[in-house]
């Protein structure tokens, strides 16, 4: 009997212990399955607040160690680099934001070999050959030292929007404003030798008091993820250009006895005239990012320059002549020319990039190598001085000037402090 009752207290034991372990394990599974639901705390946005009574007591906010296999933004927690939403190429590169307004201004240095001087040299000396059909006799203008690359001072403005890092809009403004000294004068020097009528002399053909060249630059561009850290796409730039040359001729010749008028002295003692270029063109080009670093970034831009426009020329020439009785007059010329001109060639833009919260500092350099052409060149210098008596820029149709292309480079280096503006769905930051 004691036998008997001892294992039914043995199976009453076995019963209630299974009903106990079937009951803890049907809450677990009602706890996964409300712990699996979308959590409050974690969904909220990392600027909203999260009220007592939507929060669930059995779950604990996650720390930093959640797994990055959980949903895109589910937590902001973790690191940008582990997200599962920031793990494309193009986010990578692109960190958080989707919109940015970055202004930059700045300065720089550099050297100019101004075509304007560039084409003196040969233009005048084959136009001196060209005057022998019409004033047999006149002194010719033989180059024989060559103007200097000369310094300039830059200015640079720009302001660019972009969306995601990916389009870009950008409006850029480079001024170069040449320098000169009497230690480096922006001049070309000739020799005229003897002829019958006249004496061998020397003398400074072209003299550039000051140079500006503004070039405005509206780009659109494209760059499209490679690898996590490059960026290469195509741009285009809706290119205008102006160049503004404030210039001087000069000119020295001396008649033999032998000449009509005799020991006669003929020289520029001075002048002014403006030359003025306006072209513009659409440029196409490839632009490329190379992201280092969340802070160091380096950029290369290379355009294909194709520009045309207008062109004129026109000043004043003071001449003094001398005579034998020791007489002389003072007279003015007047230089005036005009035509089409037009410059082909490349522009290459190097910067590296350091980027500090909402600031940052960016070094370059533009290269611009260019030949320009004139497409039609007429003008002559116009005045009661004999013409044979002095070396003129160029004579009725500019045929020389015409014959070839002339270099014109522009090598700067800049530094631009600049500051950006943010926003995405976090607002303006």
């Amino acid at each position: 009997m004691f036998t008997k009752n001892l294992n039914r207290k043995k199976w009453q034991l076995v019963l209630t212990l299974v009903l106990v372990i079937r009951l803890v394990f049907f809450e677990n599974q009602l706890t996964a399955e409300e712990t699996s639901k979308t959590n409050p705390i974690v969904e909220a946005k990392k600027d909203s607040i999260t009220t007592p009574e939507k929060t669930n007591p059995i779950v604990a906010p996650k720390t930093e160690t959640t797994s990055v296999s959980e949903p895109p933004g589910t937590n902001p927690l973790v690191s940008l680099e582990r997200r599962e939403d920031n793990q494309t190429p193009m986010e990578i590169f692109n960190k958080v934001y989707e919109h940015r307004l970055m202004i930059r201004s700045g300065f720089g240095f550099g050297k100019l070999s101004p075509a304007i001087l560039n084409e003196t040299g040969p233009a005048w000396f084959q136009n001196s050959l060209f005057r022998q059909i019409t004033e047999p006799g006149a002194p010719l203008a033989i180059p024989y030292k060559p103007a200097k690359d000369l310094g300039v001072n830059s200015q640079f403005f720009d302001i660019r929007y972009g969306y995601k890092n990916k389009y870009e809009i950008q409006y850029a403004e480079d001024t170069s404003l040449g320098v000169y000294s009497r230690n480096l004068p922006a001049s070309n020097n000739f020799i005229s030798p003897r002829t019958d009528a006249y004496w061998a002399s020397s003398f400074e053909g072209n003299r550039l008091l000051r140079f500006e060249g503004v070039s405005q630059n509206l780009r659109f561009s494209y760059t499209h993820p490679i690898t996590k850290i490059l960026m290469v796409g195509p741009s285009i730039n809706f290119h205008r250009y102006t160049e503004r040359n404030n210039i001087s001729y000069g000119s020295y010749s001396t008649s033999r006895p032998e000449a009509n008028v005799p020991n006669k002295t003929t020289w520029s003692i001075g002048g002014d005239a403006n030359a003025e270029y306006s072209m513009k063109g659409i440029l196409p080009g490839i632009y490329s990012k190379l992201k280092l670093r969340d802070w160091w970034e380096i950029r290369g831009r290379l355009e294909l320059l194709d520009r045309k426009g207008n062109f004129s020329v026109l000043g004043s020439q003071i001449i003094q002549e001398v005579f034998n009785d020791n007489s002389s007059t003072l007279s003015a010329v007047i230089p005036a020319y005009g035509g089409r001109v037009r410059d082909k060639g490349t522009i290459l833009n190097l910067e590296t990039s350091f980027q500090y919260c909402r600031f940052s500092l960016d070094i370059g350099m533009i290269r611009q190598d260019i030949k320009r052409t004139y497409e039609t060149y007429l003008g002559d210098t116009v005045g009661s001085v004999p013409r044979s008596d002095y070396s003129a820029r160029s004579v009725y149709i500019g045929f020389s000037e015409m014959s070839t292309s002339i270099k014109h480079t522009v090598t700067e280096f800049y530094i631009m402090p600049g500051v950006s503006f943010y926003y995405d769905e976090d607002k303006i930051y």
